[in-house]
């Protein structure tokens, strides 16, 4: 999520995918948060779970709280799951109309089938297509993931302002 925020950050979108407004926070840096918290929670979560597993049958021990604990992590992987593929969805859409780009396959529902089965390569691909990576060194923790020498917004080689 945190090259999304980057690639937002280039298209000025809040973090939500929808145009950012002058005081919004930073997508990048709400996606990394996002990001982060959903590492930490995963971690405590798995550690919580463990401990209430049996060690000599490896099953859950009866009358203990494991598969509550369990319902409400799974609860929140799936929200940030589909927070993430509504996300991707908006994104993609906004650079494919700012760019003329016709939905090829899927016709109606291609931004959502890209998000949700090809997340990853989907935000690889918006990235590559907001930047010119040969150029531009990509930069790991800056807000746009391009240097500040790097143009604001780029389509293809050209500016966009």
């Amino acid at each position: 999520l945190a090259l999304l925020g980057q690639v937002q950050n280039r298209l000025r979108l809040n973090w939500l995918g929808e145009r950012a407004n002058p005081g919004d926070q930073s997508p990048f840096k709400v996606l990394l948060g996002i990001s982060i918290f959903a590492m930490v929670w995963s971690q405590l979560f798995s550690s919580l779970l463990k401990g209430y597993i049996d060690p000599s049958t490896g099953l859950p021990i009866e009358g203990s709280p494991y598969w509550a604990i369990y319902a409400v992590n799974l609860a929140f992987s799936c929200a940030v799951g589909i927070f993430s593929i509504y996300v991707i969805l908006k994104t993609r859409q906004h650079i494919r109309e700012s760019s003329g780009i016709p939905e090829e396959s899927c016709q109606g529902c291609e931004d959502c089938c890209c998000a949700t089965w090809c997340g990853c390569c989907t935000v690889l691909q918006m990235a590559r297509h907001t930047a010119e990576y040969e150029t531009y060194a990509g930069q790991c923790c800056s807000e746009t993931g391009l240097p500040v020498s790097a143009p604001q917004l780029q389509f293809g080689g050209a500016q966009i302002v």
